[in-house]
């Protein structure tokens, strides 16, 4: 028999656990004198070790008394792994929702630097129509395999772009968030230019140097006169800017290699 201070010592935990496990019954002393010194025997001590391993790996305490509540020794290992199962699938179930919750962070953030909070009823309609759609690697990928535009090849070089709420975007939404900070100025200024030089060149850069594939993207994410934008943050304002920006860029550049 050991008395509670020793036992407390001896686990590395306060006598004020020990009663709190007492009071909710999931550890009872083996004896409690009339002076109420408590001893607890070797099965107490047993039933310890399990009930701080249980804790140590996530169980909440009402999960730990469920478990060992009147167990039959010889099922105990069956219903500790069966259990043990229960516990990885709701934590596989946590990390989803998680990294789900995560992707959305990144996606309000990145729509909110690019157009501010003009546009998240959009976002709000965008995000509840991806809660169906699975996460691959933290994100959720663009949808392309039903544009007839597109070859089987086309679709897979465009979903490995990218995608807002990506940090792989970090770069693109930094480059369009300069576009969209100097719009109320000329596309065709010396910073304007050098933007869309840089802008261009990573274009080609996420499209392998695929021109005809980039401008076949551009035109898809073009969104229908009035409609939502189909990816946040780049609405017919922008997109327009960022056209008169890059092909200006693209029509002094032709003729500056022909001089």
């Amino acid at each position: 028999m050991i008395r509670i201070g020793d036992l407390a010592k001896t686990a590395n935990i306060s006598k004020r656990t020990l009663y709190h496990y007492e009071h909710i019954g999931l550890l009872l002393p083996a004896r409690v004198l009339e002076n109420g010194y408590r001893y607890y025997d070797n099965q107490a001590l047993i039933r310890l070790q399990k009930i701080l391993l249980l804790k140590s790996i996530g169980y909440t305490l009402e999960q730990i008394k469920e478990l060992l509540q009147n167990q039959n020794p010889a099922e105990e290992s069956d219903n500790w792994i069966a259990s043990l199962h229960e516990q990885i699938e709701l934590i596989e179930r946590k990390k989803e929702e998680l990294s789900r919750k995560q992707y959305y962070l990144r996606s309000t953030l990145h729509t909110v630097r690019l157009k501010g909070t003009e546009h998240l009823q959009d976002l709000m309609q965008v995000l509840a129509a991806m809660n169906d759609r699975s996460l691959s690697d933290g994100i959720i990928p663009a949808e392309f395999t039903e544009e007839p535009a597109l070859t089987a090849e086309e679709v897979e070089q465009l979903k490995r772009l990218p995608v807002l709420g990506s940090n792989k975007a970090e770069e693109l939404v930094h480059l369009l968030e300069q576009a969209v900070s100097i719009m109320p100025s000329s596309p065709y200024s010396s910073e304007a230019q050098a933007l869309a030089g840089r802008l261009y060149d990573k274009g080609l850069d996420l499209f392998v140097g695929d021109e005809k594939l980039l401008d076949k993207y551009w035109e898809l994410i073009r969104p229908a006169e009035g409609a939502a934008p189909v990816v946040m943050g780049m609405d017919s304002a922008v997109m327009a800017f960022v056209d008169e920006m890059i092909g200006y860029y693209l029509q002094h550049r032709e003729e500056n290699r022909h001089e």
